[in-house]
């Protein structure tokens, strides 16, 4: 058991260092080899293994980097390669669909907003698998490697199962949209509420960075709350959500 068990695990520990290599380099690029090695606390080897290989999936690249005060010759540095990695993001809103290719820096490269009728007896989860495609072959030639897809849009969802249970203003029940386009496309697929994604974006970067409880109100067609308590989203990964919405037509009271 425990022989059978232990390349998997070996291959965990090398995705966990890996990923704590990359994020060193995202909050210290460009840093030197032997300064990664000191923060990640790993032995020069593991770095330059791990380095090889971000550099031959086009994840990181090299640059000079020259000490203030240093007459020598510059050192090599690491600093994250964003252009050669793009993921897609979708908002799902009343009568439209907004996709946008993105780099790993965010960057946007193209962006399309699509009209998506709520009235169309056409069943949402095909229209918005046609709409994917669509903007992928209208875009081929900008397109770099897919890494994910990212969607937000209001209503009750199961962010880790993938499933839209309702939707305002559409005629959603339980609605497998993460299965769908991942098989369609082969890549991860992340979907979360609107106003979650948003009140997650100020901790992150915005009004609220720094903060460990926020309570983020939104009032627009649907009225709802973003909270985060002890720097972690309340309900994250749940159904659940501090939401309200009126029916298509009526007027919000």
């Amino acid at each position: 058991m425990v022989a059978d068990s232990q390349p998997g695990h070996i291959d965990q520990i090398k995705q966990t260092n890996a990923g704590v290599v990359y994020r060193l380099i995202d909050t210290h690029g460009p840093v030197s080899r032997i300064d990664l090695s000191r923060l990640a606390q790993l032995a020069p080897a593991s770095i330059t293994k791990i380095v090889r290989e971000m550099l031959e999936a086009h994840l990181v690249q090299e640059t000079e980097i020259q000490d203030p005060g240093s007459r020598g010759r510059p050192a090599v540095g690491l600093m994250l390669e964003t252009e050669a990695w793009h993921y897609l993001s979708i908002r799902l809103s009343r009568g439209e669909i907004s996709l946008g290719l993105r780099d790993l820096s965010s960057k946007l490269v193209v962006e399309d907003t699509v009209d998506l009728p709520t009235d169309d007896p056409q069943p949402l989860l095909e229209r918005i698998v046609f709409q994917v495609d669509q903007f992928f072959i209208r875009h081929q030639q900008k397109l770099e490697r897919l890494t994910a897809i990212a969607i937000t849009l209001p209503g009750i969802i199961d962010t880790v199962g993938g499933v839209i249970h309702r939707m305002p203003f559409y005629d959603v029940c339980d609605m497998p949209l993460g299965e769908a386009l991942g098989n369609r496309t082969g890549v991860p697929v992340f979907i979360q509420h609107d106003i979650s994604a948003w009140t997650m974006a100020e901790g992150l970067f915005g009004a609220s960075q720094g903060a460990r409880d926020v309570i983020q109100v939104v009032i627009d067609h649907n009225v709802g709350a973003g909270v985060i308590t002890d720097g972690r989203l309340l309900h994250a990964g749940s159904s659940s959500l501090v939401e309200n919405w009126p029916h298509a037509g009526r007027p919000l009271r």
